[in-house]
């Protein structure tokens, strides 16, 4: 898009601004807008959330859960100034053991307690960008150091994506040779996981998408990649804790399909093409039968498959019907 240089008066020169983005962002005479200087380029931004630059939050008295459900709140909201209040005197287990849909993780099992800053330092070094720069005694500042933009939105998206392929690639591995040791750090991709997708949701609050009537498609996608790495993880922590030193041969087929269902859609939302959506479609087909053939008993014998088999395949479907949503969101946002 080009646009002619105007000179007024003696020393000033104007250019106008696009009509469709005037509209899009409700611009009129008198409003503000952002102008940045990068280099040789110059961005003119629509200031989002100017009212939500600074935040006061007090986690005295609330459960570690609790505490997470406020900072994602601050942080996903796109606040670049948090005030952290806190009982100097209380004591918490490790954050990141709760965290997991599991009870505890068997990494944090054994682990000393915080204090109240350490447990503020241990969730603020999860949200990318944010550094705590002043600590007192019931309370501590948080900023967000970083520099927001489309081109951070697009690598991190890109990120999550070659993450849940790292877990995925992990399980299969782990099923076709029988060894669960592998998948012992499946919980610490899971986290990167999480620290992308908030993120992405950061930055898509604060700076919105460049078509606004698809954000919310961009916002459903990014949700529901972050639930299949939860199920990744949760798989993961079945075949450590129910099927080590076990044969994993009734898990191995199912497991290559979920995989390179996810690894198609992968290349489908890059690369969208009518005729890969045809053959996904039929791959769900197949993926959707593929357990009743499992699942039936024949006549006069039991179900060869045990009840931690069952669970596993049971987040495979959710995986499996995670991916068929995505596909319709992907659809949807090309329409």
């Amino acid at each position: 898009m080009k646009r002619k240089i105007i000179k007024q008066g003696h020393n000033t020169l104007t250019i106008t601004l696009p009509s469709k983005w005037v509209k899009q962002f409700n611009i009129k005479g008198g409003d503000e807008i952002d102008l940045i200087e990068k280099d040789n380029a110059l961005l003119i931004t629509r200031e989002k959330n100017i009212e939500n630059q600074s935040k006061e939050i007090d986690i005295s008295g609330i459960d570690i859960p609790s505490i997470w459900k406020y900072f994602m709140g601050v942080y996903r909201e796109g606040y670049d100034e948090v005030k952290v209040k806190f009982d100097p005197n209380t004591k918490y287990e490790s954050p990141y053991k709760f965290v997991t849909s599991h009870g505890v993780d068997r990494k944090y099992k054994k682990i000393r307690l915080h204090t109240s800053f350490e447990l503020i330092q241990e969730i603020s070094n999860r949200l990318i960008g944010f550094e705590i720069i002043e600590h007192h005694k019931d309370h501590c500042i948080i900023k967000d150091v970083s520099d927001i933009s489309s081109k951070e939105f697009e690598s991190s998206l890109r990120r999550i994506f070659l993450l849940i392929q790292q877990m995925g690639e992990e399980l299969v591995e782990s099923i076709k040779t029988n060894n669960t040791k592998i998948l012992e750090h499946t919980h610490d991709i899971d986290i990167n996981i999480d620290r992308f997708h908030d993120y992405c949701i950061r930055v898509l609050n604060k700076t919105g998408f460049k078509d606004v009537k698809k954000s919310h498609l961009f916002f459903s996608t990014i949700y529901i990649l972050e639930l299949i790495g939860d199920e990744f993880k949760n798989l993961s922590f079945h075949l450590t804790q129910d099927f080590a030193g076990k044969k994993l041969d009734n898990l191995k087929q199912l497991a290559e399909m979920i995989l390179y269902q996810f690894n198609s859609y992968y290349d489908l939302f890059y690369k969208f093409r009518k005729e890969k959506i045809v053959e996904m479609s039929k791959r769900d087909m197949e993926i959707y039968f593929y357990l009743p053939k499992l699942y039936k008993k024949k006549p006069g014998k039991k179900s060869e498959l045990t009840d931690d088999e069952r669970e596993v395949f049971n987040h495979f479907r959710r995986i499996g019907k995670y991916i068929n949503a995505l596909l319709e969101l992907r659809i949807e946002i090309e329409c």
